[in-house]
């Protein structure tokens, strides 16, 4: 039973990495033009997100943990941005991707995975 649940939360973390891709690729092409500050903190970001999902998908806490601040990070982040500059893609995409996380966050915190994290060492 639970090697099921480890492969479904595995390929969980499989599809939020690859639909991260497409909106940090996206993202970036919209604001290429104006390479400052916003695009290499939005590199910056992507970096320790896809970092994360390495460390959650080798069911290490400390990246549980940094995955959980950055998805109340970007959370904030997504109150601030602009989103009618994106098209539907991005939309459905980004719904698609919080899904997923909430899925991810769920099975973490709640299922018998936690004791995966519990353990194993950092």
């Amino acid at each position: 039973m639970i090697s099921n649940v480890i492969k479904v939360y595995k390929l969980l973390i499989i599809a939020n990495t690859l639909v991260s891709v497409v909106i940090t690729y996206q993202v970036i092409l919209y604001n290429i033009e104006n390479f400052d500050y916003k695009i290499i903190s939005i590199l910056l970001y992507g970096l320790i997100w896809f970092f994360s999902l390495y460390k959650i998908y080798n069911f290490s806490k400390i990246g549980l943990k940094l995955y959980l601040l950055l998805v109340l990070l970007g959370f904030v982040l997504n109150i601030l941005s602009d989103p009618k500059s994106f098209d539907k893609i991005y939309y459905i995409m980004s719904l698609f991707e919080h899904l997923v996380i909430g899925a991810i966050i769920s099975l973490s915190y709640f299922s018998s995975i936690k004791n995966k994290y519990n353990s194993k060492k950092s």
